[in-house]
């Protein structure tokens, strides 16, 4: 363009037009934010307290979690062998504390006990069963199958006796085609995790 023959105000005016184009062309889209939510199911029974609340106390260690998850971007499934970082899609926070927090939201309330609670909070209380998990994988397709795949063990309060040591695998589908769907059905794998947890104390001794 030859701004010579424009006068000095229509040269400036059209420079500060060209400069707002170029500065909208190179923004950015805006990203956004995710957290996994508790969506236990009704509580279970325990045998020593039908129908009332627990006096159970339960700690759950800090969450293991493999490397290509410990990302702030979600991670989603392209292939058998391929993964996808989403650059605007993000973690609110870490995600090991949040799968931790939803597990302990969702056991308290399956269980009838307000004390499921996670580390360092868990050391002001004695413990009557420790929770230690390691997840695999918690991925899956947009649009497609999330799942969920841990290992876990159940122990006493002060880690003498190890009641149990388990594998679990769950698969739930998104309900839609978004990354909030999917993390939605994140959020529902973590329940059925939590259940079958929760079910494994209820039948332990002193339940």
């Amino acid at each position: 363009m030859i701004l010579r023959n424009l006068t000095p105000a229509v040269a400036v005016m059209l420079g500060i037009t060209m400069l707002f184009q170029v500065g909208c062309a190179g923004r950015s889209r805006t990203s956004r934010f995710y957290v996994l939510s508790p969506v236990a199911g009704p509580k279970l029974e325990m045998k020593n307290t039908p129908g009332g609340s627990s006096n159970i106390s339960i700690a759950i260690s800090p969450v293991s979690l493999p490397k290509y998850l410990k990302k702030s971007q979600i991670v989603t499934r392209t292939g058998s062998n391929e993964l996808h970082l989403a650059e605007y899609d993000r973690w609110a926070g870490k995600l090991e504390e949040d799968i931790g927090l939803v597990i302990a939201e969702n056991m308290s309330r399956m269980l009838a006990t307000d004390k499921v609670l996670l580390y360092p909070a868990m050391d002001e209380i004695t413990a009557d069963y420790t929770i230690n998990i390691a997840v695999t994988r918690f991925d899956g397709r947009l649009g497609g199958d999330v799942e969920l795949m841990a290992r876990w063990a159940v122990s006493d309060g002060q880690g003498n006796s190890v009641f149990g040591i388990r594998t679990t695998h769950t698969v739930e589908h998104s309900n839609g085609r978004g990354y909030e769907d999917m993390v939605g059905a994140q959020s529902r794998a973590l329940a059925v995790f939590s259940r079958e947890l929760a079910d494994f104390i209820k039948e332990l001794p002193g339940s």
